[in-house]
């Protein structure tokens, strides 16, 4: 059984917090920790409490969200909720989870929840020191995020900006460097 996903929900309009915390209550996986406007009450709440999921908007007043991304731990993950598609690639950048925009369905927000649960489900012990070692990985391709299994890669090939993935049953085409791939 997966532990509840502890996570705060950050955007300077109430209207959209309240949407989004009507939405994440129907979902027993999930645990509100605080509902903040802006990038301070989150930097309060990140620091008071153990968090692993920040659905953060982009466009706030002082830090938006792109910055308050940057400064935040690696270990906690992130989804954009955000009216501006002409950010996905930066909130990509930074390793989201996903890019949510606004308005935002139950459905959409359903999807992007379960990807933070199937990315702590696939997890191994693999040394005995207790270290974990995920066993797949995601890359951007085809203007979506694909979940690519370790297992099911044959080889990787770098073509400078790009990356060709040959998996078993199919090749994808990624933009990212071959060191970026690497660090996955």
């Amino acid at each position: 059984m997966t532990n509840k996903i502890k996570c705060i929900i950050v955007d300077d309009e109430p209207i959209a917090r309240s949407i989004l915390e009507t939405h994440l209550k129907k979902m027993d996986i999930v645990e509100i920790e605080a509902s903040c406007k802006n990038a301070v009450e989150a930097f309060n709440a990140i620091s008071s409490n153990e968090i692993d999921l920040v659905f953060l908007d982009i466009n706030m007043p002082e830090i938006d969200g792109l910055s308050f991304a940057k400064s935040i731990t690696a270990d906690i993950k992130i989804i954009f909720t955000t009216a501006y598609r002409e950010y996905a690639v930066d909130g990509f950048d930074l390793q989201a989870v996903d890019y949510l925009l606004k308005p935002i369905s139950f459905e959409r927000l359903s999807q992007a929840v379960q990807r933070v649960v199937d990315s702590q489900e696939v997890v191994q012990v693999n040394e005995p020191n207790g270290q974990k070692e995920k066993e797949f990985m995601f890359v951007r391709a085809d203007r979506k995020m694909v979940k690519i299994d370790y297992n099911d890669i044959n080889y990787i090939e770098s073509l400078g900006d790009y990356v060709k993935i040959h998996l078993t049953d199919k090749t994808i085409v990624t933009r990212e460097s071959i060191t970026n791939i690497e660090a996955k």
